[in-house]
């Protein structure tokens, strides 16, 4: 399967679900039993506790390897988009941290058998050797590389945790915003009744501009190999 067809298998699935959840809510009269205002409200309620708890839970999980996608949203949903944006993109880069320790220090023989031989692994230990803050930052922006693999892989590098950590917390903000605030209109537009609204629909646009990312990113590369070549 090619890169093209990969990005919008992914687009497609994301869109499917997210829907998908939108219809079962409504249909069901979950959000009228549970809505997302009281749910906001219970988050108030606990104060700054409610951040730092949000915070801790993303950090600590996304440290083992698991998948912090659906923490993200909730972040939107609860949060809305700028503080949840804020907040999302502290526990991922905490989370990071903690998956890039434990690779350097815990688990780097373990973590080291698993990655040896694994082609995009091969690739990212060669751009972290000629420059491990920029290439950094570059996979982070356009995700060519799967993010908890690089979590842990980086921990494998020479790279240095403060160019790590700068380079992470930084790179992390598009996607972040993307994913929080496409969480954010799609609870709002079922709260309100409605499914596709003018923001839903743009947060959705927004969603299929990042999954092709990496393929823009990859036409540009072989294009330019090939001129290479034929230069």
């Amino acid at each position: 399967m090619n890169s093209k067809k990969k990005a919008s298998l992914k687009l497609a699935t994301i869109l499917i679900v997210i829907v998908g959840c939108v219809v079962l809510i409504r249909e069901t009269g979950l959000m009228g039993k549970i809505s997302l205002t009281e749910i906001r409200s219970l988050v108030d309620s606990l104060g700054v506790w409610g951040s730092v708890g949000f915070v801790i839970v993303y950090a600590v999980t996304t440290s083992f390897g698991l998948p912090g996608t659906i923490i993200t949203v909730a972040g939107g949903l609860i949060f809305g988009r700028w503080l949840g944006t804020v907040l999302n993109i502290i526990g991922a880069t905490l989370g990071a941290s903690g998956a890039f320790w434990i690779a350097r220090l815990v688990a780097r023989d373990t973590l080291s058998e698993k990655f040896q031989g694994q082609k995009w692994f091969e690739k990212f230990n060669a751009g972290m050797e000629k420059d491990g803050f920029n290439y950094l930052l570059f996979v982070r922006l356009v995700p060519v590389f799967p993010y908890n693999g690089i979590n842990f892989g980086a921990g494998l590098t020479k790279i240095s945790f403060k160019d790590y950590i700068t380079a992470t917390a930084i790179g992390i903000i598009p996607g972040s915003f993307v994913f929080t605030n496409a969480a954010a209109e799609i609870g709002e537009s079922a709260s309100g009744g409605g499914i596709f609204s003018p923001g839903v629909m743009l947060a959705f646009v927004l969603l299929g501009l990042f999954a092709l990312i990496p393929v823009l990113h990859r036409k540009f590369k072989a294009k330019k190999t090939d001129e290479e070549k034929n230069g």
